[in-house]
């Protein structure tokens, strides 16, 4: 029994260290590959450095991208250069993403609403425009709602659909924080979900309505922004999985003071369900399809995109 019990423990500490040497491997392969935008400048938050890139002059933009662990700024490099032609740019990467800071915490939609206004009043100093994509338009409405003297309007590009973000944490979503705060097999496993191979399926197949458009440095970004930091983004994708970043939009959507305006890829699953869980809260939300796209029509199909924007500015 004592030899039995001798094995297991050493079969589990050579397994810790194999798995140890494998993320270590993918951390370093990762650090030299990375292909981030250089340049940029650093905002000192209270929760952590986040990095951001200001360009152009004129009415402020501010460019927020989805929130999730391969997503960065780099989500709106087709039309970032255009839009600072007649507007001050600011395009930031969200705690958690890119190059800001990942701490280990527990991310919930709240703390993007502060960093939203934070950055608004510390780094901006007057009222932007404000562009988000995906997820992000859920707490870029309630920092709308909490103090809409910050915007001008939002453009809400590829939402989630209303019902979808009253979806809260149950018991079980509760462990996934949990176990992706272990430094060894929780990183090992984030790795794994973060494969390239994986993370190219996702922009082919969910991101992009045709797979010819995505090139091999389109994928190594949403690659990088991934494993930036030794995988520290495995904090973020728990608490997005485990659905800690969801909150009911209702209120701020119906009561939203300032102009909303949607952007939809034709090819979005279930479009036409989103545009409407929206309207029927704000009968005033306006909105654009714009042709032969999926979710990420700022970078499929840039140029619709600008031209959508440039109507609603």
């Amino acid at each position: 029994m004592k030899g039995t019990k001798k094995s297991l423990i050493k079969l589990a500490l050579f397994t810790a260290g194999t798995l140890h040497i494998i993320n270590k491997i993918i951390d370093s392969s990762a650090i030299n590959k990375m292909t981030f935008k250089t340049g940029g400048k650093i905002y000192h938050w209270k929760q952590g450095d986040i990095y951001y890139r200001v360009s152009g002059e004129g009415e402020p933009i501010l460019l927020i991208h989805d929130l999730d662990p391969i997503s960065s700024s780099y989500e709106w490099t087709r039309i970032e250069k255009a839009l600072a032609k007649d507007h001050t740019v600011y395009c930031l990467d969200l705690l958690g993403c890119g190059k800001s800071d990942k701490p280990p915490i527990l991310y919930t939609n709240y703390i993007y609403v502060q960093l939203v206004n934070d950055f608004i009043k510390e780094v901006v100093g007057e009222p932007v425009k404000a562009v988000t994509s995906g997820l992000s338009c859920s707490f870029a409405l309630m920092a709308n709602h909490a103090n809409p003297s910050l915007f001008y309007d939002l453009t809400l590009i590829s939402p989630v659909p209303t019902g979808k973000l009253k979806v809260y944490p149950d018991q079980k979503a509760k462990i996934l924080p949990w176990f992706f705060q272990t430094p060894i097999i929780g990183t090992f496993v984030y790795y794994m979900i973060m494969s390239k191979v994986n993370i190219e399926y996702q922009v082919t197949e969910k991101f992009f309505y045709n797979p010819f458009h995505v090139n091999e440095s389109i994928v190594k970004a949403f690659y990088d922004a991934s494993h930036a930091q030794n995988g520290k983004g495995k904090y973020l994708f728990a608490s997005v999985e485990s659905n800690y970043l969801n909150i009911d939009v209702s209120n701020a959507v119906k009561n939203a003071e300032n102009k909303i305006h949607l952007i939809l890829g034709e090819k979005t699953e279930n479009y036409d369900e989103i545009v409407q869980s929206y309207r029927k809260l704000n009968p005033d939300i306006s909105g654009e399809i714009i042709p032969n796209a999926k979710k990420l029509p700022q970078l499929e199909t840039p140029e619709e995109v600008l031209r959508a924007l440039k109507a609603t500015f």
